[in-house]
């Protein structure tokens, strides 16, 4: 579907206990490569990280420091680290309901 939307979708191998490797390495290295050759403008563009994972912080405390914008969109247990580091947060709390069943 964000295919369509146009996004490039790249995807990774798992490891033996089914989890996806090199995934948030690849996601900070892609966000600070944009950030630093022009592909995303200081004071117009804003980043965007959907992730609630502490190992990101070393990226947006960087990056808010350059002067870039940095809006984390995760739940409520983010890591309080990154919710500090980062230039505005949003919950994704109240839309649980939309992903699947709140009471389950």
């Amino acid at each position: 579907m964000v295919e369509r939307k146009g996004f490039e979708v790249k995807t990774y191998d798992k490891n033996f206990a089914g989890k996806e490797k090199k995934v948030d390495v690849a996601i900070a290295h892609q966000i600070t490569k944009d950030a630093y050759t022009g592909k995303i403008k200081k004071g117009t563009d804003e980043i965007t990280l959907v992730a609630g994972d502490k190992d990101f912080c070393p990226v947006v405390e960087d990056l808010v420091e350059n002067g870039f914008t940095v809006h984390v969109v995760f739940w409520d247990n983010a890591a309080p680290e990154l919710r500090a580091a980062c230039s505005k947060f949003t919950s994704l709390n109240p839309f649980l309901s939309y992903v699947g069943n709140a009471s389950a």
